[in-house]
Parts: structure tokens; C-alpha cells; sequence
């Protein structure tokens, strides 16, 4: 498959649902829909297509003049081709549809739940939108990923905004792992729900070691800096 092929299969497949379709560089199809669209297209690409869910990027545009924008993107490793799927969602009307259960792509969970979080983009239908990246005392209207946000703040610690946890069946037991544990890397809470010897179910909370990286990134390093840092921090 080539990109032109990618991109004229798109183009006729999703017709009546793409605002623009482009190929920005040689190995990507870039394809902006309406949020209301998204899982459809989704569902195809990972589904029907056979595409491998790479990531969700989102990004506020408003100091170019732009909408936030919200991008799914896949991998078509045997051809060596890449697929985005945009949204564009304006600044005065903030939030996109979960395609995580429409689209049956569990692998979008926790991207959408961050740029909620960053970036302060409501997440509608999503089967758990609680709190996942920012820590329990953070400022419930402030998003740090936004660009007229400093790197700097300080904010107050509200601690009414502390996630609550999931209650286990019942009938089982909750087994606590964490938040400090030897074998673990960083800190990581799990509640597990067990039921004897089976684990019925569970939940987790982290990012406790998460430090802002990426705002520091986005606002003070520059190109050569940020792969230094980033291999510092994962040990590469």
C-alpha cells in the first residue's frame, strides 16, 4: 500500500465525514474530521485496516492562531506509512468524545484521561475520566499544558480534589499494593479485588513521580536539550 493509495482508500471510505485530507510528508495521511466522527475512523483504521495504535497528542494552537487539536495516530509498519487522525476543538466549546468503547481500543484509556488533565479538554463518554496524571491537591480549573501556563506556578493544594477509588465487587477483598513497594521503579498504588485466589478486578493510581517534564520541555529547553533530559530521566 502507498501513501497515495492510503490516502485515495480514506478519501472514498469516509467521504461525507473528512474536512481535509492531506499527506503533510512522504509516509503520513493526515485526515481532520469533526469529534463527533472520530471513532468511526478509528474503528477502521485499527479494526478493518489492521493499523497499530502509536499515540494521542494533544496540543493548544492558540498562540499561532490556531484551535486545540487533538490527534490520533497509527502505524502502518509493513508499508512504512503513518496515519493522524485531527480534531480541531475550539476554545470556547472544550471537549471530544472518548473513542475508547466506541471504537474497542482500550489502548486509548490513559492518553485521553492526560489531555484532559493537561490541557483541560472535558472528555465526554469515557467509561472512567477521573483524575489520571495531575496529583490529588491540584488545582481542579488549572491545566499546565496550556500555554498560558508558566512553568513556574506554585499553586494552592485543594485536597477535596483527591481521586476516589474504585469500591470492589462484592463479596471480595481488596488487596493494597504500593504506593511504596521494593520491586516497583516508582510509586504506584493497586487495589486489588480478589475473590480467594482469583482477582476479579482492581485500580490504580500513579504518576506520583510525575514532575512536569513536559512543561519544561514546551517552554524552556530547546531541540538538542530535550532528548538529553528525557534519557536522563528514563535511564536510556
Amino acid at each position: 500500500m502507498t501513501t497515495q493509495e492510503l490516502f485515495e482508500h480514506l478519501q472514498e471510505r469516509f467521504k461525507d465525514k473528512i474536512i481535509k485530507a492531506e499527506i503533510p510528508v512522504a509516509d503520513m495521511v493526515m485526515v481532520t474530521i469533526d469529534r463527533d466522527d472520530a471513532a468511526a475512523i478509528v474503528r477502521h483504521l485499527f479494526h478493518d485496516m489492521g493499523g497499530r495504535f502509536v499515540v494521542t497528542v494533544g496540543t493548544d494552537g492558540r498562540e499561532l492562531g490556531r484551535d486545540y487539536l487533538i490527534d490520533y495516530v497509527f502505524s502502518f509498519a509493513a508499508d512504512h506509512l503513518f496515519v493522524t487522525v485531527r480534531q480541531q476543538i475550539p476554545e470556547k466549546d472544550l471537549w471530544f468524545n472518548s473513542v475508547m468503547t466506541e471504537s474497542d481500543l482500550p489502548a486509548v484509556n490513559w492518553a485521553e484521561r492526560e489531555i484532559q488533565d493537561l490541557l483541560g479538554i472535558k472528555l465526554q463518554n469515557h467509561p472512567d475520566p477521573r483524575r489520571l496524571v495531575l496529583s490529588d491537591d491540584w488545582p481542579e480549573d488549572l491545566h499546565p499544558l496550556r500555554r498560558d501556563v508558566k512553568h513556574d506556578i506554585n499553586p494552592p493544594s485543594f485536597f477535596e480534589n483527591k481521586v476516589k477509588m474504585k469500591e470492589p465487587p462484592e463479596g471480595s477483598t481488596v488487596v493494597p499494593i504500593g504506593p511504596f513497594f521494593p520491586v516497583l521503579e516508582e510509586p504506584a498504588y493497586f487495589r486489588l479485588f480478589v475473590e480467594g485466589e482469583e482477582v476479579v478486578g482492581g485500580d490504580y493510581r500513579g504518576f506520583y513521580n510525575h514532575r512536569g517534564i513536559e512543561k519544561i520541555a514546551d517552554s524552556q529547553l530547546n531541540y538538542n536539550q530535550v532528548p538529553f533530559l528525557a534519557e536522563r530521566i528514563c535511564g536510556i
